[in-house]
């Protein structure tokens, strides 16, 4: 902690004297040294990474740079780029390379890629691409791509085309026989999932439920119905409304995680059944991106919340089909007799003697 607040300078000075002081030790030996050569990573990024928190070193870039000349230059194509869902550091020096080395960085938000960026000191020129002007862009971003350039997609956070835009474009590519080069990095539901305590065996990512309330209550039945643990991205500003129907669909006793400002400082995993949640988020609208897990169903049918709410809903159900069968009558009654009154007339135009 005392390094991170210490000027740059004054960090460069005092690693440059701790790595003099300890290079007898390091290199003893021409084993140790013929070892420490073979491993394929940047030695001196340990001392770089005390710089400045609202900037990295440019010699930072510049190891990366030198890296990717040994390398040799990136193939063109589509590369899908995942970077950090909080935490700037959790970006990995694959992406890093990719993002410098790219002709451009399409961003679903210029603005806050615009940090990571600046942050990382790279100078590639940013394009928006989002949800509202994809299909705008497609044209555009194909012409580049079949030109030869480097195309590199980023979304705000995590991976593209995991509930982000990138899974038309990566569609289009493929159709088009466009290299499309996924460089992994971090996600929000893998990173909830694994410190969950849930089980991890098996799984059922669902993302965001649907806007319409018919919709939404058929996800969350059939997900109800499952065996394998649920992972749900929810805003914060619907988390209260999420809890209402789950617990109606799951049951109260269902377990739950609610995993919140992953990788940043605020974190917090909220563990407990999905009743206790909904009665502890009644009064109290976190911030931040969620990322809800729900346990497996563990029985061979959906749990009901209770009895009198199951006789409310047969009740509504019986009402719906008497009104269905009302009207059903009614049709038929009204086709009959128009029915009758056709058969009669074209019997008088054909048969007139006969009335």
């Amino acid at each position: 902690m005392l390094l991170r607040r210490l000027p740059s300078t004054a960090v460069s000075l005092a690693t440059a004297a701790l790595s003099r002081r300890y290079t007898s030790y390091l290199f003893s030996s021409q084993r140790r040294l013929q070892s420490f050569n073979s491993i394929s990573f940047y030695p001196t990024i340990s001392l770089l990474s005390f710089c400045s928190s609202s900037e990295i070193s440019p010699e930072f870039t510049d190891l990366i740079a030198d890296q990717s000349s040994k390398r040799g230059p990136l193939k063109p194509g589509l590369y899908l780029v995942g970077t950090p869902i909080g935490n700037l550091e959790d970006i990995t020096l694959r992406a890093l390379r990719v993002l410098k080395s790219a002709d451009v960085i399409l961003s679903e938000d210029t603005r806050h890629s615009g940090k990571l960026l600046h942050y990382y000191n790279i100078k590639t020129p940013l394009l928006s691409y989002h949800k509202y002007n994809e299909s705008q862009r497609e044209h555009t971003v194909l012409k580049r791509l079949k030109q030869g350039e480097i195309v590199a997609l980023i979304s705000d956070a995590g991976m593209p085309g995991i509930s982000d835009p990138g899974t038309e474009l990566a569609k289009i590519c493929v159709d088009e026989n466009i290299p499309v080069i996924p460089i992994p990095g971090p996600s929000a539901f893998l990173t909830a999932l694994s410190a969950s305590g849930l089980s991890t065996d098996e799984f059922t990512f669902v993302g965001f439920l649907p806007k319409h309330a018919g919709s939404r209550k058929e996800r969350l039945v059939a997900s109800a119905s499952e065996t394998t643990t649920q992972i749900f991205y929810v805003p914060p500003h619907k988390l209260g409304q999420f809890l209402e129907e789950s617990s109606l669909i799951f049951g109260d006793s269902r377990q739950c995680v609610i995993a919140r400002e992953l990788t940043k400082i605020h974190e917090e995993f909220w563990r407990g059944t999905l009743g206790t949640a909904r009665e502890a988020f009644s009064t109290r609208q976190p911030k931040g991106e969620i990322t809800l897990l729900i346990e497996g169903n563990s029985n061979s049918s959906v749990e009901t919340p209770s009895e009198s709410s199951q006789i409310g809903g047969r009740r509504n159900i019986d009402e719906k089909e008497n009104n269905i069968f009302t009207r059903l009558e009614k049709i038929r009654e009204e086709n009959q007799s128009r029915r009758f009154r056709l058969i009669s007339s074209m019997l008088v135009t054909l048969y007139p003697h006969c009335f």
